[in-house]
């Protein structure tokens, strides 16, 4: 399953199951990561491979497209619960 096909299906998800699913992810924000036990160098190893990977096969320009639309003001989204009942 791809981010956005979970995204999409975290879309479809009723209020209750999307409670237990911040539950979930509430507990496992507070679990330890093995990545928390690598030393810095290997942190910032596997970081910069991570960022490659994300840059392979993306011209210059795309690159400064997407940094440019990264820093353009942000505008907080409606709160959609503020409506409903």
């Amino acid at each position: 399953m791809t981010l956005q096909e979970l995204i999409k299906a975290i879309d479809e998800l009723s209020y209750n199951d999307l409670d237990l699913l911040w539950r979930h992810m509430d507990e496992r924000k507070h679990q330890t990561r093995p990545a928390q036990n690598l030393k810095p160098e290997e942190r910032i190893r596997r970081l910069d491979s991570a960022a490659a990977a994300l840059r392979e096969g993306l011209t210059q320009e795309e690159l400064v497209d997407m940094t440019q639309a990264m820093n353009n003001e942000y505008v907080e989204p409606p709160d959609e619960d503020q409506w409903k009942d």
